[in-house]
């Protein structure tokens, strides 16, 4: 068993599981309540933690993360927009209006 990945935030951690998973790498999160014990010890301490249960599954997680995080790095961001509904000006990277909620209008 070895750790693949953390991250402070679960979800990230959690949605790492499931992809790993779908490829048929048995994993399991550790430190899933660390966040409660937060200021009485170090915070790199209660990360949340992927393990992956097989050695033999070990470096194909590995390379899986580290293609996957890069891709997150390189992810294309639009142009802003302005919404149709109440015409707040909206960043590129949100697919709905932060204001009202409207959904961005489609690419053409």
């Amino acid at each position: 068993m070895k750790k693949v990945y953390e991250n402070l935030e679960f979800a990230m951690v959690g949605h790492m599981k499931s992809l790993l998973e779908s490829k048929g790498i048995k994993c399991e999160i550790r430190n899933e309540g660390g966040v409660s014990v937060a200021g009485e010890v170090p915070f790199t301490q209660v990360y949340p933690e992927l393990w992956v249960l097989s050695n033999g599954d070990v470096p194909t997680a590995k390379k899986f993360v580290a293609e996957y995080r890069e891709t997150l790095g390189k992810a294309e961001v639009g142009p802003a927009w302005k919404c149709p509904s109440c015409g707040e000006e909206v960043e590129g990277q949100f697919g709905e209006c932060w204001n009202c909620g409207a959904a961005a209008p489609e690419k053409t």
